[in-house]
């Protein structure tokens, strides 16, 4: 196939996948309002795809029936651990790369005529009834309401309490010590990010007259994700490492987890997940280097003999 073919094949791709993974996650459905969207957004999806094959008939090129096994597992994964929402928030942000696909492959030169109206009918479609169908889906969690709030609570508790422990295991080179003064600014910052969250969502609603977000819910999801993101830079401490080498284990385990979060982050934000992770990794480190740097100064400086 020539480059046009390529790029609509891959459309066909996407769309037979997503019919595969509304059709899953449909049967796995217990909730009976949630598994009619499902199972209205799978027919959607395959109705889509029949119209790409179509287009790709056109050009009678053959159009295997096999899709993607890996990404499929993947979105089951994330809607068994994660929650339905998120996964439905994953596909979408894949979903919105089709959708800029989908407005090249209708201005292109290379489309005919009946390639173009196919494609403005898939366009159509998608806003007329997958779009309220999601939107309706979305509906009905109300952790999505709060999801910024887990993901961010999460990302602050991993990168300032990240922070404190270099400062902290590079001045003082003893893991209890090192541990105790992480808990008590992982304790602080929740309490702080907790009632930072709980007066801004209270302001949000007075200001915009929302009652969507429920000023309660936010601040424990801030500082439930907060207080679950510190564990990782405390971790290596809480189990005996001290001083660089327990740094440098908390540097790890933070990225790994830092990782996680920013690519949930870029999908939720529908930025690019890899730019998102290293310009996260990046600030990261660097800040947990600086406090490193400081903490070793106030050492020498102050003649700590911890």
């Amino acid at each position: 196939m020539h480059d046009k073919d390529d790029y609509l094949f891959e459309l066909y791709k996407i769309e037979r996948m997503h019919h595969i993974i509304f059709s899953d996650l449909s049967k796995r459905e217990k909730n009976k309002e949630l598994k009619l969207i499902l199972e209205s957004l799978s027919k959607t999806e395959e109705k889509h795809a029949q119209l790409w094959a179509k287009v790709i008939k056109i050009d009678k090129e053959p159009v295997p029936r096999h899709v993607s096994k890996l990404f499929v597992y993947a979105i089951l994964f994330i809607r068994h651990f994660f929650g339905l929402i998120l996964a439905v928030k994953f596909m979408e942000y894949f979903e919105n790369q089709l959708e800029d696909g989908l407005k090249k492959a209708e201005s292109t030169e290379e489309l005919s005529k009946k390639e173009r109206a196919i494609v403005r009918k898939i366009i159509a479609d998608e806003l007329e009834h997958e779009k309220p169908l999601k939107d309706k889906l979305l509906e009905y969690n109300s952790v999505l309401k709060n999801i910024r709030d887990i993901i961010f609570g999460m990302n602050d508790g991993l990168v300032e309490v990240l922070a404190a422990v270099s400062g902290l295991g590079a001045a003082l080179q003893n893991p209890v010590l090192t541990l105790l003064g992480g808990v008590i600014i992982a304790v602080s910052g929740t309490l702080s990010m907790s009632g930072g969250a709980y007066l801004s969502t209270t302001y949000e609603k007075h200001i915009r007259k929302d009652d969507s977000k429920n000023a309660r819910l936010s601040a424990f999801y801030v500082g439930f994700a907060y207080i679950i993101g510190s564990i990782f830079p405390l971790l290596p401490f809480g189990l005996g490492f001290y001083g660089y080498y327990g740094i440098l284990l908390a540097i790890i385990s933070s990225s790994i987890a830092l990782s996680i979060v920013a690519g949930i982050i870029a999908i939720v934000s529908n930025v690019s997940i890899k730019k998102n992770i290293a310009r996260t990794i990046l600030i990261s480190i660097g800040s947990a280097l600086i406090t490193m740097l400081l903490g070793s100064y106030a050492r020498a400086f102050l003649k700590i003999s911890i």
